[in-house]
């Protein structure tokens, strides 16, 4: 089917929307972008950012698709739904191409959902950058942009609050302060970002203070807590995890199921294993995915050797 024809298919708003012409729009050329955008305007507004979003789950379920090309050229869409949902949909894209955009985006957009987007797709380059997997000059930028965004007192705190959760994987003391001043915010949401940020970080001087927050008042705080304990990794929060399975609060209870599943170990499987009988459907669920998390990092090709 030509591209002609499978965006007359998908510009129908009445229309299902098919797998089989989304996959087709994978891996586009420059040429065949154009092709597509010229299309893209006689879309609804938000015919089109449903699209993007469909396009988004299906390159987070296979790794062989790839959108980029028309999520990069979506970013310039006249409409600020359209450039979020571009925005978010990048986080699947390795390439540095889109580095810039993004960063310009999170500068100049004039819509507060557009920057936060922006920030959190950012993010997933912070964490390359650190890795060594990108150049120093991107790094850079990166973190130019966030840390703009950060200390800029006119900035809408949504949008600061990513910028804060993204750049906490850059390891350096500007951050490690920005991380600090956020947790001592008397804003709620900022101290939750901030308790997220220290597990992004994956840095241990955070261990006692994400520890301290699994026992906070607000349920937030504690879901935050139990992320930022699966983030780190650490042995040391594996109890504290296992006691938040019984939290009065249910999706504290999954973020911890979720967390011991990263951590994985013993006393991890054994918990999950007994919270699987607790008769509770999303529960025996999380555990599941948690136990299989675990026996993949075990034994990632499957494999059992008897002695």
């Amino acid at each position: 089917m030509t591209l002609e024809r499978i965006m007359a298919d998908l510009s129908d708003p009445d229309a299902n929307i098919r797998h089989t012409d989304l996959v087709q729009l994978s891996g586009l050329s420059r040429v065949e972008v154009m092709n597509v955008i010229s299309d893209w305007t006689n879309i609804g507004p938000e015919r089109r950012r449903e699209l993007l979003d469909k396009m988004s789950e299906l390159a987070g379920d296979n790794i062989e698709l790839d959108f980029t090309a028309l999520f990069r050229a979506c970013l310039r869409d006249g409409e600020a739904s359209v450039r979020a949902s571009a925005a978010r949909g990048l986080w699947d894209s390795d390439d540095r191409i889109v580095i810039r955009p993004l960063a310009e985006l999170l500068s100049k957009d004039p819509s507060p959902e557009v920057r936060s987007a922006a920030a959190t797709t950012l993010g997933k380059f912070a964490e390359m950058a650190e890795e060594g997997k990108l150049i120093r000059r991107d790094g850079q930028r990166i973190s130019d942009a966030l840390m703009a965004v950060i200390e800029n007192p006119n900035e809408e705190n949504e949008t600061r609050r990513r910028a804060i959760e993204a750049i906490a994987p850059i390891s350096s003391a500007r951050v490690h302060e920005t991380i600090q001043r956020s947790y001592d915010d008397d804003d709620t949401l900022m101290k939750q970002s901030a308790i997220y940020a220290m597990g992004r970080s994956s840095d241990s001087r955070w261990l006692s203070t994400v520890i301290h927050e699994t026992g906070h008042r607000d349920a937030a705080i504690r879901y935050e807590a139990a992320i930022a304990c699966g983030y780190l990794g650490d042995d040391e929060t594996v109890p504290h995890l296992i006691n938040m399975l019984n939290d009065e609060d249910t999706q504290v209870q999954l973020a911890a199921a979720r967390s011991l599943g990263n951590i994985g170990g013993d006393l991890a499987k054994r918990a999950l294993t007994q919270a699987m009988k607790r008769g509770d459907h999303a529960m025996e669920e999380a555990a599941e995915q948690a136990l299989a998390s675990i026996e993949f990092e075990e034994d990632p090709l499957g494999f059992r050797f008897d002695d």
